[in-house]
């Protein structure tokens, strides 16, 4: 019984295995692609936008994650509402869900379509930024030539993973016309470049041009004086000259002709890149600059100008042949600046006019010692409107007192001497002796004397004592003799006051210099005397004869009555037949 049972469950078992098994087909569930929205859902055109656009979008996967998207924009002739196909977009392989987007416009008005795919995690992935092309079938275009070659990588996974619909949008563009400004001062970022009231034939200006639509999008500069509504009045500019110098040289100055035009140049003095002729310029008169800039649609920006508010610019027709570059804040300032007109003067007729720039007017003394600020005469950009204000004159005759503005002779008297300038520089040095070495740079000195005041003994075997920055006067200036064949006239120092305080330092020349000058030597016996030891060299002339400097105030040797009755006029008038003759400003280039 217990064995028939047995066999009995046993059966009942296989039957139940048998009636459970049954033939079930394979099937896979296939992959989803995921779908695009962007962050717009407009029931009609979109407004028209500006060209800088900030698009966002993002997708969804209903089986699985969105990895990246493919992300493009395009110029089709007209609106479209669905990517194309076959799909010719240049895409780019972006994680990120949104970007700043920079329409690029070349007209007043275009349509761009923003298309964005999102790809699911079933594509591995690209670097970020990869550009991917998907016909005629999906590759990484790494060489971005439009076409599957050698170097790309095709992507069959793609076509699967990425939302076929994707996510289109048109968006109406309009250019956004540029901007210009005058650009502010070098020496002082806070305030906005400004001429002085008054220059000769030479301005230089500064501006900067931008765009909202991208800087690359601007084409040009153009510039005018006085007359904006004439299209003749305008002459184009390059984009990379944004400091351009306005130049009438003395070749067209000295013509009884009428001047109406300008060359322009751009950059710097060394650069001399000459870019055109401005037409419109006033002589002895006042002007007025004007500059726009353009972009690729064609459009100008707004009108900038110098002079602004009540600034005037007035444009002075140089004269003379010497320019007489007053740098000096002394209470005898007055004094010095009729000497010199007096003296040069009766040189003859061709210095009967002398021109003038007042390089240390608006300043004070402590500002003109530290060099805080250029005066309200010498135009901001030094280089190059200095320097080619120069170069309009044969002759410079630079004086100053005990704080010389060496930072503008650093860059303008070398250059001019280089191009045929001829130098009279003539200055004091108090108890400043160049530490930086800028009297070197342009001057023929190797150096100037450390010691201060000058040591003097009373008698042989006293102490040394400090002298004093006080010269007698009547006190002769010896020339040198060492060609007896080239001396120049003496000078003495004027019969009043009785002590001049020149702040006297002997100077040292350059090897291919010479001495011209030194201070007789003092025999007023103690007390009162000496008070300075043997005969200091204090002038010296370059070995080319292209600058004089005098290491003390120059006007102050005009004494016509002690040992020279022509007094400086004897002195000027020797320097100027003494001077290079084959160093000459070439007027055809300035």
């Amino acid at each position: 019984m217990t064995r028939k049972l047995l066999h009995i469950v046993i059966l009942l078992v296989l039957l139940s295995e048998l009636s459970c098994k049954e033939n079930v087909a394979d099937r896979p569930i296939v992959n989803q692609t995921p779908r695009t929205f962007l962050w717009l859902y407009p029931d009609s055109t979109l407004g028209i936008g500006v060209s800088r656009q900030r698009i966002r979008w993002w997708g969804e996967d209903p089986d699985g994650v969105v990895a990246g998207y493919l992300f493009a924009f395009n110029v089709f002739p007209t609106p479209v509402t669905a990517i194309p196909n076959p799909d010719p977009l240049r895409y780019t392989w972006v994680v990120s869900n949104d970007t700043l987007i920079l329409f690029p416009l070349d007209t007043l008005f275009r349509k761009f379509t923003v298309a964005v795919r999102a790809v699911d995690n079933s594509f591995r992935g690209l670097p970020n930024q990869s550009i991917v092309r998907m016909s005629p079938s999906p590759f990484w275009d790494r060489n971005d030539n439009g076409v599957f070659d050698s170097t790309d990588v095709l992507l069959p996974g793609l076509s699967t993973s990425a939302d076929p619909a994707g996510a289109v949008q048109t968006f109406p563009i309009r250019n956004s016309p540029p901007t210009i400004a005058i650009a502010n001062n070098p020496y002082d970022g806070s305030r906005v470049l400004k001429q002085p009231d008054t220059t000769f034939t030479v301005a230089t200006f500064a501006f900067k041009g931008t765009d909202v639509d991208g800087d690359n999008t601007m084409t040009r500069y153009r510039i005018a004086l006085n007359d904006t509504a004439s299209p003749a009045s305008w002459l184009s500019i390059p984009l990379r000259d944004t400091i351009v110098t306005l130049v009438v040289p003395r070749s067209r100055t000295d013509s009884l002709n009428a001047i109406d035009y300008a060359d322009v140049y751009g950059g710097n003095f060394l650069e001399n890149r000459l870019i055109g002729r401005v037409p419109g310029l006033k002589m002895d008169a006042l002007n007025k600059f004007y500059v726009q800039v353009q972009d690729v649609a064609g459009e100008f920006s707004n009108l900038d100008s110098l002079p602004r508010g009540t600034d005037t610019w007035y444009v002075k027709r140089p004269r003379g042949k010497l320019l007489l570059v007053s740098d000096y804040l002394a209470p005898d300032a007055d004094a010095a600046l009729t000497t010199y007109l007096t003296t040069l003067a009766g040189v003859g007729t061709q210095f009967s006019t002398v021109d003038q720039i007042n390089i240390a007017i608006g300043l004070t003394t402590s500002e003109k010692r530290d060099g805080t600020r250029l005066g309200s005469m010498v135009p901001p950009f030094v280089d190059p409107a200095l320097v080619r204000t120069f170069l309009l004159y044969d002759y410079v005759l630079w004086y100053t007192e005990q704080f010389p503005s060496l930072g503008l002779a650093q860059l303008t008297v070398f250059p001019y001497q280089q191009r045929g300038g001829r130098v009279i520089f003539s200055t004091m040095f108090l108890n400043t002796i160049d530490a930086r070495g800028a009297f070197k740079d342009f001057a023929p000195i190797d150096s100037v004397s450390s010691v201060d005041n000058l040591l003097v003994n009373w008698n042989q075997g006293d102490p040394p004592r400090l002298g004093d920055s006080r010269i007698r006067a009547n006190y002769r200036m010896l020339p040198d003799s060492s060609n007896p064949n080239n001396v120049y006239p003496m000078l003495a120092f004027k019969d009043f006051p009785p002590f001049h305080s020149v702040f006297m330092r002997p100077i040292y020349r350059r090897s291919d210099a010479s001495y011209i000058y030194h201070l007789q030597r003092d025999t007023v016996a103690p007390p009162q005397g000496p008070r300075y030891v043997g005969t200091p060299n204090l002038a010296v002339v370059d070995g080319q004869r292209r600058i004089i400097f005098f290491g003390i105030p120059l006007h102050l040797l005009d004494n016509r009555v002690y040992g020279n009755p022509q007094g400086l006029t004897g002195f000027f008038a020797k320097i100027f037949t003494q001077f290079n003759p084959n160093q000459r400003v070439d007027r055809r280039k300035f």
